[in-house]
């Protein structure tokens, strides 16, 4: 019984001290860039033992966050849908290597000076379903992924009253081992291949909209922008 009421207490207590802080809620969204991944051909005809790497490809990104402010310092957490695309130049054609995921990153971040916070952070991922590579014929083009992931983030935004523009890259921690694909030689002029590495890692850009600011005074944001006063 002690032990419960030390614990009500100290939720009580946690969720007075965070709801008396600065605090925003809103949406965001915006493009990435992925690269990375790695596909090796096996032996055969001309290209045998060429390693293809891929090229970053523009994707979308949206969600929402949720910003907690405790002097110059920031914890944010999100939730963001994400489409990450690369490209492999195969000798013939590009295909297109694809994955979807859920994002749940949570930052620690630092107002450095008006309007630029830096941020650091680690990320759960979850993958939906499998990713994609075009015209891989020995698994109808699916290529299996690890359901979920760990990841770390890094970048700087500015915010400008309720509005913010945000760079990040993001750099994933998943392990791959190698998997054996078929592709069309036909299109491709790559047949039998290794996928010796099945990891994007990504630059985001992105755009956000505060919907709500606990503190949000116009006058003042417009000298000392919304969060840090």
């Amino acid at each position: 019984m002690k032990n419960s009421f030390t614990i009500l207490i100290f939720i009580l207590f946690f969720s007075h001290s965070a709801f008396s802080q600065d605090f925003s809620i809103g949406l965001k969204g915006g493009v990435n860039y992925g690269f990375g991944g790695e596909i090796v051909a096996e032996p055969y005809i001309t290209f045998k033992g060429s390693t293809f790497h891929s090229k970053s490809k523009q994707g979308f990104n949206g969600g929402v966050f949720a910003q907690l402010n405790y002097d110059r310092f920031f914890f944010r957490l999100e939730g963001l849908y994400n489409t990450m695309q690369s490209e492999f130049q195969f000798p013939k054609e590009p295909y297109i290597y694809k994955i979807e995921k859920i994002n749940v990153p949570l930052l620690i971040g630092y107002h450095v000076f008006e309007p630029f916070d830096v941020y650091i952070g680690p990320g759960l991922a979850h993958v939906l379903g499998e990713a994609t590579l075009e015209k891989e014929q020995s698994r109808q083009g699916k290529i299996p992924m690890a359901a979920n992931h760990l990841y770390a983030s890094l970048g700087v935004k500015a915010h400008f009253g309720r509005f913010e523009a945000d760079l990040r890259y993001e750099h994933s921690f998943t392990s791959t081992e190698d998997l054996a694909i078929t592709m069309d030689y036909n299109s491709s002029g790559v047949g039998p291949a290794i996928f010796t590495n099945r990891r994007i890692n990504q630059i985001t850009l992105d755009v956000s909209l505060i919907l709500f600011d606990s503190k949000y005074r116009p006058q003042k944001s417009r000298s000392r922008g919304c969060y840090f006063r």
